[in-house]
């Protein structure tokens, strides 16, 4: 019946026709499944990276950025790799703390006070130090109880502090007990803090004992760094003073005639100057501003500025990386000493960047190994009729490894009647009162 219908209405048999193919892909079994769908000719690259491969082809593990060409005319094996990140706060004589300060003991019934020990002095005090020197004194802890006190541990925050090993000791009534304590000294200039933790058995309560020093050369200036970092203000002013008392004249800054604030005594010989200081939008700045006095004993004052330049990545390990050859005589020249902490062969390399530029050539006089480290013995000599203040790098070298340093100095005969100059670095300590 129903194909007598649709043969005779035609739009009527179309549909009926694809409703029977409709009914037939339905009940049929599936065999296959869909492919997947292609891959893509190329994978993306992540994030930041890109490839060196054709577009076609398969990617590949991001390639390794190509190493910066060396500066032309360098020493092949001078590595002038520097970070990108802001220079860090210049206080590289600032405090290291201990990996990490032990908990206090657990005492159970201990009583909430400190122990009955009295400390002299309450603060140990070195006062001022001289860089890369260590001051030495004591620390006295005297039993005012009327029963003995054991101390559990006496411990410092900072690793620049060595003491007496006291853990376990016993102070009779009325007895006393000495702890030897050492402050380290650095190379640059500004304030070394440390304090010693007293724990004593049966008391809950700790002693505190602050102890510090200056590390200034015998003219300091105060604040003894310049801080430029941020939106802070380009101008300002700094005191430049002899820590002996010493009047002296204030001859350059960077080699160019200073601006010093007029005083109400009269006359450049003071044994304070206050000095002021700008650096305009857009001018270069550099690491170090270097003020250049007549003082016998201190011919230059390095004062680190704190900057966003790239810092120079040590490829030695040295104790500084800045060289403060004071005042050199013209004729004699002077000797100073660099050291590494991990070069394991003698210095052989010893040159200055600048070359015929600079006005002093650099001889390795010799090389030998010390405790802390080799060290290099190096002649500065300056060319003739060479005079003033001069700033350069210094490239000492070891085991194929160069090390750039920043080297500064004046050409001046030393002033008549002047007393020789204290070395940068005595041998013997500085000791508290």
């Amino acid at each position: 019946m129903l194909f007598h219908v649709a043969a005779r209405w035609p739009r009527l048999a179309t549909f009926l026709a694809a409703l029977g193919a409709l009914g037939c892909a339905v009940s049929a079994p599936a065999t296959a499944q869909n492919p997947p769908p292609n891959p893509p000719a190329t994978a993306p690259a992540p994030s930041g990276q890109a490839t060196d491969e054709p577009a076609t082809a398969p990617a590949a593990s991001p390639a390794a950025p190509a190493p910066k060409p060396k500066g032309q005319g360098e020493d092949s094996r001078l590595e002038r790799t520097r970070a990108r990140t802001p220079r860090p706060n210049a206080r590289e004589a600032a405090d290291a703390p201990a990996a990490r300060e032990p908990a206090d003991p657990v005492q159970e019934g201990a009583i909430d006070a400190p122990p009955p020990i009295t400390v002299t002095p309450q603060r140990l005090d070195f006062g001022f130090m001289l860089p890369n020197t260590n001051a030495r004194g004591t620390v006295t802890l005297t039993n005012g109880g009327t029963a003995p006190v054991t101390l559990l541990s006496v411990t410092p925050s900072c690793k620049c502090t060595t003491i007496t090993d006291a853990a376990g000791v016993t102070i009779e009534p009325g007895k006393s007990f000495v702890i030897e304590t050492e402050l380290s000294g650095a190379p640059m200039q500004g304030m070394r803090r440390s304090q010693l933790k007293i724990i004593a058995k049966g008391y809950a309560r700790p002693i505190n004992v602050a102890v510090q020093g200056e590390v200034a050369l015998p003219v300091r200036a105060v604040p003894a760094y310049i801080n430029l970092v941020g939106e802070r203000a380009r101008a300002g002013e700094t005191i430049i003073e002899s820590t002996d008392g010493t009047p002296f004249r204030v001859l350059s800054v960077n080699g160019k005639p200073a601006t010093i604030v007029p005083q109400e005594a009269p006359g450049d010989v003071h044994p304070r100057h206050k000095l002021a200081w700008s650096f305009p939008e857009g001018e270069a700045i550099g690491d170090f501003w270097i003020v250049e006095t007549d003082h016998p004993s201190c011919a230059l004052v390095d004062v680190r500025i704190r900057n966003a330049n790239p810092i120079k990545r040590p490829v030695l390990r040295m104790r500084e990386y800045r060289i403060n050859a004071g005042r050199i005589d013209p004729v004699e020249g002077v000797r100073i000493e660099v050291q590494s902490k991990d070069a394991t062969a003698p210095f052989d390399v010893v040159s200055v960047k600048g070359g015929v530029a600079c006005p002093v050539t650099a001889e390795l006089v010799e090389s030998h190994q010390e405790d802390e480290g080799m060290v290099a013995v190096i002649q500065l000599k300056p060319l003739p009729d060479a005079r003033g203040f001069f700033a350069d790098t210094l490239i000492v070298g070891s085991g194929g490894k160069l090390q750039e340093l920043d080297l500064f100095g004046t050409i001046r005969p030393k002033p008549e009647g002047a007393a020789a100059p204290a070395p940068a670095a005595p041998a013997a300590p500085v000791t508290a009162p």
